[in-house]
């Protein structure tokens, strides 16, 4: 007798019914793109290995769309894109509001098309993950991976000081590299120089956080305070400026990209639409019997990690078989 969990599984598989231009939803749950114009759409998405875009290829075609694949530039990353067709217009009027990409409230996640995520984005993250990408993972730059952050710039500074400080010749110099202005004797060679002893390393302060300062504040400090009173008793700060915050009834429009200190972008800030849609295609997955962890940018994300053997298993029955193109150690099983 097959399992009562066999049978379920065949009800959202691959064999459950034929493939169809809607199965594209399993690219836009992932970094796939859709674009309208008039009575038709697109659908595009970059994907990191040359298999993938052969896969979706032929994906593509079986559903009547026809399609290209073109080199980024970038490593082995290629985009993959279909042309305007009438066919793909519901899926544009479902995922677009504008030209923004909202997932829909009732999206299904099924066998064909986990199946097309998977090919596009899916991988392995250890002997019991499975992880869908969400986004493209951020190619990492050689002169990245040697550039120090901050703390280590402060610790290799302190190292140099220290080393400094320790040598030989810097008893002689002052702090900061300064050299001593005091003229030299001139050298005898019946009169021995003084003994060189190594020179005493300047003690830093361990406060990092707030330091109090000197305890007897004196008459300095005492004209500074202003005599005139406000409604706090005894505060003399009533000329110290004020802060208006904004109201909440009227909050700051959200941007899809935050500025940081260098004037750029900051590469972790999510929109919070992208931030639902991710929430929505979470509770498809687990609608599915496909529970996820979701992993945010700042840990090799965004993406949703399918952990455990049981779960894994059911993904690797619900997508099928792989492609011929498809490496082994790649397809979910």
């Amino acid at each position: 007798m097959t399992p009562a969990r066999s049978r379920q599984l065949s009800l959202f598989g691959v064999e459950a019914r034929p493939p169809t231009p809607m199965d594209l939803e399993g690219l836009l749950a992932g970094a796939g793109e859709v674009g309208r114009m008039g009575g038709t759409a697109k659908v595009s998405i970059e994907v990191e290995d040359a298999w993938r875009a052969q896969v979706l290829r032929a994906e593509c075609e079986q559903r009547g769309l026809v399609v290209s694949c073109e080199p980024t530039g970038v490593e082995d990353r290629w985009t993959v894109r279909t042309a305007y067709a009438a066919l793909l217009a519901p899926l544009a009027a479902r995922w677009l509001d504008g030209t923004r990409k909202v997932c829909p409230a009732d999206l299904a996640l099924d066998g064909r098309r986990l199946r097309l995520w998977v090919a596009a984005a899916g991988s392995w993250d250890g002997q019991r993950a499975y992880l869908l990408r969400l986004a493209p993972s951020r190619p990492r730059l050689p002169e990245e991976e040697a550039e120090p952050t901050d703390g280590d710039e402060a610790a290799t500074a302190g190292e140099e000081q220290l080393d400094a400080a320790e040598e030989p010749g810097a008893a002689a110099t002052g702090e900061a590299g300064e050299t001593d202005d005091t003229p030299d004797e001139e050298p005898t060679d019946d009169v021995p120089g003084p003994p060189r002893g190594r020179a005493k390393k300047k003690t830093t302060s361990l406060i990092s956080t707030f330091d109090p300062g000197p305890v007897d504040l004196g008459l300095e400090v005492e004209d500074w305070i202003d005599d005139s009173r406000d409604s706090w008793p005894d505060s003399g700060v009533a000329d110290l400026p004020t802060v208006e915050l904004d109201p909440l009834a009227e909050p700051a429009p959200e941007s899809a990209d935050t500025p940081d200190g260098g004037g750029g972008t900051d590469e972790n800030s999510i929109d919070r639409q992208v931030a639902d849609n991710w929430v929505a295609v979470g509770d498809a997955l687990a609608a599915v019997g496909l529970i996820a962890v979701f992993v945010g940018p700042k840990a090799g994300g965004p993406a949703y990690r399918i952990v455990g053997l049981r779960r894994v298993t059911r993904l690797a029955e619900l997508v099928g078989e792989p492609p011929p193109e498809a490496p082994h150690e790649r397809w979910p099983r």
